[in-house]
């Protein structure tokens, strides 16, 4: 028997929680994870396909809910693959391990919108709380049917949650947002992003403004029908609804907290490898030109990570589902960041070559740990005769193993190279991990808004 969602319940927490409520280390994260996620998304308005996309869409962008807009900077948040902030059904047994949901690129175009119409840094950063807060809940609390992608599923929740707060509409209102946010899901499939489809970002983009509408919808009249979510989540899109996850501890227990922090701009099965070859390599100053040149690079994995195996991509988002050509970009430039698969970059000699060296073989006992673990083992040879090995259980970034503050702070630099200034830049930083207060987003929104999109 299916068990109900109580939306009155979540939407009272929404309209009663403030940043005086959680404890300081649920905030220092939240302000993290916002940094974070605006890094990403500003880091793919570099792209030009996402220039592109925002040039077609400007006739869009003069109405108060601005497609175009939310559109483009929804795509931007996930072209990087760089948006962190997933959550994973607590009973652990998802295979492939696929994020349930990523409400924190929903939900910020939404708040950028905001802060360009001047609501302050305090403001975004407690709705951002709350919006990604019911988002991980509802991610939380569902698994998605296998093959299934998580953008435009779940995020839309959070983008609904977000704009009617910033709307000022009554809790009723908000628990009917919810469920009209929530019967809308996208229910692409995982195979699009792995086979170079860049069509998978736009689904962020029109879950971000599916849910700012479902909000505006429920402002006008329209009714929802917590029977449909139902149906959604624990049938037709996704499984194993629990309701008891939805509520259960609202407003103590923060499962924010328990997103993960991606160190690199590509596929999370990818990191493991990243990460190994990094710590295979420590100490060497160039490895791919040191000790004769590289000579092979074996990486033994998980078998999900082991598939990843294509080394002339179509697109750059191939390329962040592919262990040759992200190893093969770590390794050149030491970083893998939004500069990292821009056409010019993506296209170099040196990058092909060097992703033919990879060797990628299924290691069993590797894919048996999953999916609490995603162990991989990377050998480093070299011309010279000289070999190094480094193995991870897991990747860093998760929350037992997160980035630091600082950390997160230069790649918010490093992605937002060429969009912002770097004055600005440094102000986003200082303002939102400070906690201050200020109108920093709102600085970040001016030098954004008309130049990169709609």
């Amino acid at each position: 028997m299916m068990q109900g969602i109580d939306t009155t319940r979540i939407a009272a927490f929404a309209h009663d929680t403030s940043l005086g409520d959680p404890p300081e280390e649920v905030l220092t994260f939240t302000r993290v994870l916002l940094l974070d996620t605006l890094g990403a998304m500003l880091g793919g308005l570099r792209y030009p396909a996402v220039r592109a996309l925002a040039e077609s869409l400007r006739p869009s962008a003069t109405t108060d809910l601005p497609f175009g807009r939310l559109l483009t900077l929804g795509t931007a948040a996930t072209w990087l693959d760089a948006d962190s902030g997933g959550s994973f059904h607590p009973q652990g047994h998802r295979l492939p391990p696929v994020p349930t949901a990523h409400p924190a690129p929903h939900s910020l175009p939404v708040l950028l919108h905001a802060a360009a119409h001047g609501v302050d840094d305090r403001r975004l950063v407690e709705i951002f709380l709350i919006a990604n807060e019911i988002g991980m809940r509802f991610g939380v609390g569902t698994t998605l049917r296998p093959g299934l992608h998580p953008h435009g599923i779940h995020g839309p929740i959070a983008a609904a949650v977000a704009t009617a707060l910033l709307d000022g509409l009554p809790p009723a209102t908000t628990a009917t947002a919810i469920e009209l946010a929530g019967a809308v899901p996208m229910a692409a499939t995982l195979a699009v992003p792995m086979r170079g489809g860049t069509v998978r970002n736009l689904w962020t983009g029109l879950g971000a403004y599916y849910g700012a509408s479902a909000a505006r919808r429920a402002a006008d009249g329209a009714t929802g029908s917590e029977a449909l979510l139902r149906e959604l989540l624990d049938g037709l899109v996704c499984t194993d609804l629990s309701a008891a996850e939805l509520t259960t501890g609202l407003g103590t227990r923060w499962r924010l907290t328990d997103s993960y922090l991606k160190p690199y701009a590509c596929a999370r099965w990818v990191h493991p490898a990243l990460d190994a070859f990094r710590a295979a390599v420590a100490g060497v100053a160039d490895p791919v030109r040191e000790r004769g040149g590289l000579a092979a690079i074996e990486v033994d994995t998980f078998a999900f990570a082991a598939s990843l195996s294509t080394v002339d991509v179509s697109s750059d988002l191939q390329a962040r589902f592919s262990v040759p050509v992200s190893l093969a970009t770590l390794a050149l430039d030491g970083e893998l960041a939004a500069a990292g698969f821009l056409p010019d970059r993506l296209a170099r000699p040196e990058v092909g070559a060097l992703a033919a060296l990879v060797r990628l073989r299924e290691e069993p006992v590797f894919t048996a740990a999953l999916p609490h673990e995603r162990p991989t083992r990377v050998t480093v040879h070299w011309r010279d005769g000289s070999t190094a090995s480094a193995t991870v259980r897991n990747a860093r970034g998760n929350p037992d193993d997160p980035l630091t503050a600082d950390e997160v702070a230069a790649k918010f630099r490093r992605n937002v190279e060429d969009v912002l200034d770097p004055t600005t830049a440094d102000a986003v930083v200082a303002g939102l991990l400070d906690g201050a207060g200020g109108d920093t987003m709102a600085r970040a929104a001016a030098e954004v808004i008309g130049r990169f999109c709609p």
